[in-house]
């Protein structure tokens, strides 16, 4: 049983005539009928019977229409497992906090590149996506740890991303230009990933303030949201907060020491021809949504 033999069955009971099945499927009508009868045999009874110049379904055939149907609907989704277990052709891994409008402007930048098959993945932090580089399971990151020199991985220096504070309008700090750690003082800081290692940077500075309230929340959005229904002051890489998007809601200063923490952010690549041309083309991506805002996302890109 195979293709052509289902396809032309289902044909004829169409029709309900072997000729025209023979014209719709642009083959002779001997090879129609012995088709058929190829079929009839597998299946040990008859599919047709002719009453005058008609061709009508038997109960065994009209039984079969349902299965023949089924069976070519199988076949066609078969050829495409080749697609499910392909290996992307870039696997691309961002440290946690890049905002989901950022993800988007990136995949159609990618996509306009061509038909490129690409996985996103987000890492714990910097430290985490550079030892799945290394170990040849990611093909480039963008993380806040240099590399250094290997000889298989190409990294490059792309910006600084210093730390901010994160206010709600209005908040009473939003009075100061620069945050002291003592006006933190009995505050409540919010964070996500806290276990990172920029956020161990971060505790050593706000282990001089008395009193804090810590909330350590999911993600990077769920952060600005806590942000901007008052519930406390969020502490994240300035390239992570929306400003197209946030900007009427929260406000950003520098916090003493904290905004001295180095931040920088790099890209790290595989040195293959494919990789390092398709890593030129993303890092453009990157520079260009950073300074320009390109796709109405904004600055966006956070890197713990």
């Amino acid at each position: 049983m195979n293709e052509s033999q289902l396809e032309t069955f289902l044909t004829i009971a169409k029709y309900k005539s072997y000729s025209k099945a023979a014209v719709a499927l642009g083959v002779t009508q001997p090879t129609i009928t012995s088709r058929i009868k190829a079929l009839e045999e597998i299946l040990q009874c008859p599919l047709f019977t002719r009453i005058g110049h008609e061709i009508f379904l038997t109960k065994e055939g009209n039984i079969f229409v349902d299965y023949a149907k089924s069976i070519l609907t199988y076949i066609e989704n078969s050829k495409g497992i080749h697609r499910l277990v392909k290996d992307p052709i870039i696997k691309v891994g961002f440290s946690p906090g890049y905002t989901y409008s950022f993800i988007v402007e990136l995949l159609k930048s990618i996509k306009a590149i061509g038909n490129i098959d690409i996985q996103i993945i987000e890492g714990y932090d910097s430290i985490d996506l550079n030892k799945r580089c290394l170990a040849g399971e990611l093909d480039l990151v963008f993380t806040r740890e240099n590399l250094g020199s290997h000889h298989d991985i190409i990294s490059e220096y792309l910006f600084d991303n210093p730390l901010v504070a994160v206010l709600p309008k209005e908040h009473e700090l939003c009075q100061k230009s620069e945050i002291l750690l003592e006006d933190l003082y009995e505050k409540t800081i919010i964070s996500f990933r806290r276990g990172s290692s920029l956020w161990k940077l971060i505790d050593q500075q706000l282990i001089r303030t008395k009193n804090l309230t810590r909330v350590d929340v999911e993600n990077n959005e769920m952060l600005l949201q806590a942000v901007e229904n008052k519930l406390g002051i969020g502490i994240v890489p300035e390239l992570g907060i929306n400003k197209l998007i946030h900007s009427e809601k929260i406000e950003t200063r520098n916090i003493e020491h904290i905004s001295q923490i180095p931040n920088k952010v790099y890209v790290q690549y595989r040195k293959t021809s494919q990789i390092e041309q398709l890593a030129k083309k993303i890092v453009y991506t990157i520079i260009n949504n950073k300074y320009t805002g390109a796709g109405g996302t904004g600055s966006a890109s956070q890197h713990y």
